[in-house]
């Protein structure tokens, strides 16, 4: 019996083994190949090839431009639009690629669903494709968060409008964005399937103390993970840094990624005097996170908006205490009492407050690591979701 053939289309998608660049995506991708003959259609980097067959999975890559600039890697679209806006001129030709693209693999390989990666502009491109040139696919599209809380204006306001009164079906990652989606108009079925977590691979018993020897970590232990932009509130963390150190005046602060901000960050923590408390490691290889996150004392992620960061769910798989903001994703969690430590977004002092009274330990006994890591392994395993989503995409094929 002939799979179905699924072509998953996403702004982001790892270039190598070990790239954190779109890896979320690989994750569920690789988990549906014995069910699904699978496409990838991703955008070319410098020195990518067109087309490449890895595990099974035929990827497809389409220009961004005439010649190399990247509008998709790195912080991602929505974040290199608002860096450079020089950059919105690419999107035209962004457009044309990925549709001709689209078209000739749909044509060619007789694809009978598209599963896209971000409303805008995967989705929004699917259907755009599915009505110019008149092919027969159902359209999944998934929500992630920016895709969603941005593009606020007129024309972001329609073709959210369009996309989303054109799609078969829709899957986001928190019920957040749901309650958001919903008041938006949006009337049809929304299934809540977060990215999930490969709860074998960010496990307690990845820790590792040469971590702490490498950074001269002396006792605690903080982290941060993610990309040094203002909406992960990273400005505010660095400001409850000078704080914190009162009371706990050897406590180190990991931070693990890139971002327009990094330098400006990095003058904050000198004029602060905390630089000598704060390390900057740049983009790490996947595959070196999980101990990190098994020794950590603490993951921080002061945001301003998420969608439902996976950050958080690789701490809570290595049992690793989390502090979120009240912003929708954590504050109308049904666990959030379970799960995090929540303070006021954009408020140093309380974020500084909370981690002094985490740090003193008495917030934390051994079955709270315990219960984070249960709630990991049985509700964000990818072994979880996958199976998800395999019934969504056979439901939706047969339709």
């Amino acid at each position: 019996m002939n799979k179905p053939k699924l072509l998953v289309l996403t702004s982001s998608y790892p270039k190598y083994k070990g790239d954190i660049n779109g890896n979320f995506v690989y994750e569920l991708t690789v988990r549906l190949k014995d069910n699904f003959s699978l496409f990838i259609l991703v955008p070319s980097y410098a020195g990518s090839l067109k087309f490449e067959l890895i595990e099974e999975i035929k990827i497809f890559r389409h220009k961004q431009f005439f010649f190399n600039i990247d509008l998709a890697y790195g912080i991602g679209i929505y974040e290199n639009l608002k860096k450079n806006k020089l950059k919105y001129f690419i999107i035209p030709f962004y457009f044309l690629f990925q549709i001709l693209a689209l078209n000739k693999i749909i044509r060619k390989e007789h694809i009978n669903i598209v599963h896209a990666y971000w409303l805008i502009p995967n989705a929004f491109f699917a259907v755009i494709c599915k009505k110019i040139f008149h092919l027969e696919y159902k359209i999944i599209a998934t929500i992630l968060g920016s895709d969603f809380w941005g593009f606020n204006n007129k024309i972001g306001y329609l073709i959210k409008k369009f996309t989303l009164g054109n799609i078969d079906e829709l899957t986001v990652v928190s019920n957040a964005i749901k309650e958001k989606v919903i008041e938006f108009g949006y009337s049809k079925k929304i299934y809540v399937y977060p990215m999930g977590v490969d709860t074998n691979r960010f496990s307690p018993v990845k820790k590792n103390e040469i971590i702490k020897i490498k950074h001269k970590i002396e006792k605690e232990f903080l982290l941060f993970v993610g990309t040094i932009v203002e909406q992960k509130g990273i400005r505010v963390l660095i400001q409850s840094m000078s704080l914190i150190l009162k009371k706990h005046p050897v406590v180190k602060l990991v931070i693990i990624g890139e971002g327009i901000l990094k330098n400006d960050m990095i003058k904050l923590s000198k004029d602060l005097h905390v630089s000598n408390n704060i390390i900057f490691t740049g983009v790490m290889p996947y595959d070196d996170l999980p101990s990190y996150f098994a020794t950590a004392d603490l993951l921080i992620l002061p945001s301003f908006s998420e969608g439902w960061p996976v950050v958080v769910m690789e701490a809570l798989s290595s049992g690793t205490p989390v502090i979120v903001t009240n912003i929708p994703v954590f504050d109308k969690h049904e666990r959030k009492n379970e799960l995090f430590f929540v303070v006021p977004a954009g408020d140093p002092k309380s974020l500084s407050d909370k981690v002094i009274e985490v740090l003193s330990g008495n917030l934390i006994q051994m079955p709270f690591n315990d219960k984070l890591r249960y709630y990991a392994q049985n509700y964000l395993d990818w072994t979880i979701i996958s199976d998800r989503y395999k019934t969504l995409i056979d439901r939706t094929n047969i339709k």
